[in-house]
């Protein structure tokens, strides 16, 4: 097990030399302004809320045996009026603001750095120019853009209240920039800024540990989706006309016994494997996977997320989270982390120098990217959803859609979502849609913004392919109104349960979806059964 520096027994002393500077002082306590911020006393956090006021508290700390500092991403009105396990309600209210605070945590120092470069790169690219770096004080960088480079409003709601989903969404889309615009796979090479950095993947293989597939994912040239393997090797899908059961098999027969209810299934006609799942394209390319070299947690973000304040020294290093020029990235060294070797120290997060709004652009490119993901992700299944000449009654809705329409305290954006889907699929006219959004929008305990749901509505009109809701389960039970009866198990989207609910209705079937066999179905039935009964 590899030494840390606070088990240097002259550890606290170093730190305690550090801290007691007055430059250090100020430059951590200008960091922590309307921030949450936390010690840390070797392997533990101190209590929580609490707060830097004035540079001295910086020394009580120290003399208390705090190693380092940790601040909030979100700015609050008063922090330590927080308490865990408030509602989203409250953090709303609370908070006043939030900074862009990418942790790029690479453990190959080399791609820690070209890793940053490209983020900053991307950035740039979407015309955002306050953009700061500093060391994390171990293997990786903090990249941070200022909360007052985005605009006020973003999606219809004011940006305070966008986090975490905003800062995740930036993330994902800068990630998925990064990958498909900044990095290219030419045979057995890594291209990188356009030919300035170059690597094999023997080479990567020698620097990491790593095999070559590791690094690439086979993406649609047309969508940019990741190739998903089939996990299905069988070839031929059979229908059960009694229950709508599925079910595939390698041999082809005239017919099989239903596993669910014993009637007749029938072959269907064979699909074309292999293309995209969620735009049928049958083209891929290759494409570097980005996530490979970083942690997963760099795009983890959550509520009251903290990172270590700039100067703040690291228990496992022993070295200071140093602010510096972004042109210096690719130069930095660890040892200018030093605490002796610092001399000046300037802002990480400064927002009187930020051009308003720059990132605009940016964000919401990044939320428009993470709702087509969600649609795709929850529609990959859309061809096989008809829409009903009627529109089918809310009677007939599953309980996760009844739950949705009683109101909701947290996930309204995301139900709204998938409510919208749901009606259109179920047959819903765009008039009926906006009346019954506006009747659901009032029950709610806390309302969405009128002018939310209005754009919403609008935004339908340019939509011309109907996509259902995203399937079952998660998403519902992540907001918390999936309650499922006896027919959910039947079915893997709401819509898919409406449907075949009016289907029932129409003709005759009980609440279980039985109907009676005919005579010719009858006699398949009975050879059937013969058949397994000579094999017996």
């Amino acid at each position: 097990m590899a030494k840390l520096a606070m088990d240097d027994p002259f550890f606290f002393a170093k730190a305690l030399k550090w801290y007691k500077q007055r430059k250090v002082q100020e430059a951590i306590l200008a960091e922590c302004d309307h921030r949450e911020v936390s010690p840390r006393f070797g392997q533990g956090f101190g209590k929580r809320p609490d707060g830097l006021f004035y540079p001295a508290d910086v020394m009580v700390f120290a003399r208390q045996k705090a190693t380092s500092f940790h601040c909030s991403e979100e700015r609050w009105r008063d922090p330590l009026n927080l308490k865990t396990g408030s509602s989203r309600k409250v953090l709303d209210d609370l908070r006043i603001g939030w900074d862009l605070v990418l942790d790029i945590d690479c453990p190959y120092w080399l791609y820690a750095k070209l890793t940053a470069s490209l983020f900053i790169k991307a950035l740039k690219d979407h015309g955002v120019n306050s953009v700061n770096v500093k060391f994390s004080g171990s293997k990786g960088f903090h990249i941070a853009v200022p909360f007052e480079a985005f605009p006020e409003e973003a999606d219809g709601r004011p940006t305070a209240s966008l986090f975490p989903e905003a800062p995740r969404a930036l993330a994902q889309y800068l990630l998925e920039y990064i990958s498909n615009e900044l990095i290219k796979v030419r045979e057995n090479n890594i291209i990188v800024f356009d030919k300035k950095f170059k690597v094999t993947f023997d080479k990567l293989k020698e620097h990491t540990g790593k095999e070559s597939k590791d690094f690439v994912q086979q993406v649609c040239r047309k969508c940019r989706a990741p190739k998903e393997a089939s996990d299905a090797p069988a070839s031929y899908l059979y229908l059960c006309a009694s229950c709508g059961h599925t079910q595939r098999q390698s041999e082809l027969t005239d017919y099989l016994q239903c596993e669910r209810c014993n009637g007749v299934m029938e072959p269907q006609k064979a699909k074309k494997k292999g293309g995209c799942k969620a735009c049928g394209n049958n083209e891929f390319e290759p494409r570097f996977n980005v996530l490979a070299l970083i942690e997963v947690d760099t795009i983890l973000l959550a509520s009251r997320h903290l990172y270590r304040t700039p100067y703040s020294l690291h228990e496992k290093s022993g070295l200071a989270s140093k602010v510096f020029p972004i042109e210096h990235l690719m130069e930095f060294e660890k040892d200018e982390a030093k605490p002796e070797n610092i001399k000046e120290f300037p802002r990480f997060i400064d927002g009187s120098t930020v051009k308003k709004g720059e990132a605009g652009k940016l964000l919401l490119k990044a939320l428009d990217f993470v709702g087509e993901q969600e649609r795709v992700k929850g529609t990959k299944e859309h061809k096989s959803f008809a829409i009903p000449e009627e529109a089918i009654p809310e009677e007939l809705f599953p309980p996760c859609m009844q739950n949705i329409l009683k109101g909701l305290v947290d996930g309204k954006k995301r139900a709204m979502f998938a409510l919208t889907n749901f009606l259109r699929a179920c047959g819903w006219g765009q008039e009926q849609i906006k009346a019954r959004l506006e009747e659901w929008n009032k029950v709610n305990p806390e309302p969405l913004r009128e002018v939310t749901v209005k754009s919403h509505v609008r935004y339908l009109k340019f939509k011309k392919e109907v996509y259902p809701p995203p399937n079952c389960k998660s998403f519902y039970q992540d907001i918390q109104v999936c309650k499922p009866d006896n027919f959910c198990s039947r079915v893997k989207n709401p819509a898919q349960y409406a449907k075949r609910k009016a289907e029932n209705l129409s003709s005759g079937k009980s609440e279980g979806g039985r109907a009676k066999l005919t005579d010719e179905q009858k006699a398949m039935r009975k050879a059937f059964r013969e058949k397994k009964t000579k094999k017996a």
